[in-house]
């Protein structure tokens, strides 16, 4: 058994890891252009950017281990698919944006361009130093980190809500007549849930570093590090919401919640302002990069023999280094379409996981090619890449499409007619062997 305070330590791990830069940046734009639809969009952000990352933990735990998920597909296609995400939610993707986003609303203000090499390779070493030791991630994170960080998100939340700076004004765009549903849509682009089947394999490592080694006890301490995670995210969200919601008089046509933040603590603050915000993401890119790095490498370190942890740690950091400095803008151009491409992909694993014993292995890889086939569809949506003609006909015919979520539909379909067939084959088959 855990002891409250670890228990409480591994669901702040849990929260930090989850709380990168676009977490905080996308709330307050949202709750600026909510305005007085925020109750809508505010639950329709939070069913799909707070829900769907905590049904995939609970289902984690459910099939005991994110690489369960893939045990029914070819080692090889199982292989092919973790390094793949792996790869665009680490060096490839969200650590390099960690590092300059921290960058950018911490010394850029002071230094402009010229301090991104110095303050990435700091950066990369503080990452490596707490991710060499992922037995005390726990310690790291959960009982120092995510306190701080969380202590200066209630001091803004406090201060917004004794001082706001603004009336609630009206909705504008999308919020104006579907906040529900653009709430739901800007939620589900966090894609957070691809971050939960790449957490699991650090919180059930950090479970049993802990002295937890009963499979029922990691699911329950799973299932709790996610309720844990999914109240502190909810409420964190509906603060920074709130300062967007009451910013309007700091400023005209803000273009990004980045904007709103350093308009917000600017004002409250002063340059102690611009410093605490630059705190606050440096301390969110950090648990973020620490986390991603910690998972990617415990599945290296267990897949290939010859690699092992602390050489998958200072490899993936170098690496993020290296793109945050030489080709972040392009490589994201790349990289970006295999996210949104993937993300489907994990979200159907995670729908077929409890299912998984009725389902054939030929029928799970003809669900996972629908939804990478769409996948790819949505990307190019996302991507304004969709030519004319195949847009409007796709917005005419497709259900969801026009909210980045087309592959659903035929994905649930796909799984829906193998389920049928498999109960049809195994049904003829035990006719079979009575005759």
């Amino acid at each position: 058994m855990l002891s409250a305070r670890n228990i409480a330590a591994l669901g702040f791990m849990t929260f930090a890891m989850y709380l990168g830069a676009g977490n905080l940046i996308f709330p307050p734009f949202l709750g600026y252009q909510a305005g007085d639809n925020f109750l809508s969009a505010m639950t329709g952000f939070l069913l799909t950017g707070v829900g769907l990352p905590a049904m995939a933990l609970v289902i984690v735990a459910w099939v005991r281990g994110s690489d369960n998920l893939t045990a029914a597909l070819p080692k090889p296609l199982a292989t092919s698919f973790w390094v793949m995400l792996f790869i665009v939610i680490g060096p490839a993707f969200a650590i390099p944006r960690t590092i300059t986003v921290a960058y950018q609303f911490s010394v850029a203000p002071f230094m402009g361009e010229a301090g991104l090499i110095p303050f990435s390779i700091v950066f990369c070493i503080v990452a490596i130093l707490f991710s060499l030791y992922p037995g005390k991630l726990v310690d790291t994170l959960g009982k120092w980190l995510t306190p701080v960080l969380l202590t200066i998100l209630t001091t803004m939340a406090v201060v917004a809500i004794w001082h706001p700076t603004g009336l609630i004004e009206s909705a504008s765009g999308a919020y104006k007549t579907g906040a529900m549903a653009e709430g739901l849509t800007q939620g589900y682009m966090t894609m957070d849930a691809l971050g939960s089947i790449g957490f699991g394999w650090v919180i059930f490592r950090a479970i049993e570093g802990m002295g937890v080694k009963e499979p029922k006890a990691i699911a329950k301490y799973t299932l709790i590090a996610a309720l844990m995670y999914s109240s502190a995210m909810a409420l964190v969200y509906v603060s920074l919401a709130y300062i967007g919601l009451t910013s309007a008089d700091l400023g005209l046509n803000f273009a990004n919640g980045g904007e709103i933040l350093t308009a917000f603590t600017n004002y409250h603050f002063g340059v102690f302002g611009t410093m605490l915000l630059g705190l606050v993401l440096v301390l969110a890119c950090l648990t973020t990069a620490i986390g991603v790095t910690t998972a990617g490498s415990e599945f290296y370190s267990h897949t290939f023999k010859r690699l092992t942890y602390r050489k998958s740690v200072i490899a993936i950091m170098v690496l993020s280094g290296l793109v945050a400095n030489i080709g972040l803008t392009q490589l994201l151009k790349i990289t970006l379409p295999a996210v949104v491409a993937l993300h489907p992909i994990a979200i159907a694993l995670l729908i077929m996981a409890p299912l998984r014993n009725q389902l054939s292995q030929k029928m799970t890889l003809a669900t996972l090619t629908v939804a990478l086939i769409f996948g790819c569809i949505d990307a190019a949506h996302i991507l304004e890449a969709m030519p004319v003609q195949m847009n409007l006909f796709l917005e005419a015919n497709l259900p969801l499409y026009h909210y980045y979520a087309g592959w659903i539909l035929p994905t649930v379909i796909t799984l829906v007619i193998g389920l049928i067939a498999q109960r049809l084959i195994g049904q003829r088959q035990a006719l079979t062997k009575d005759y």
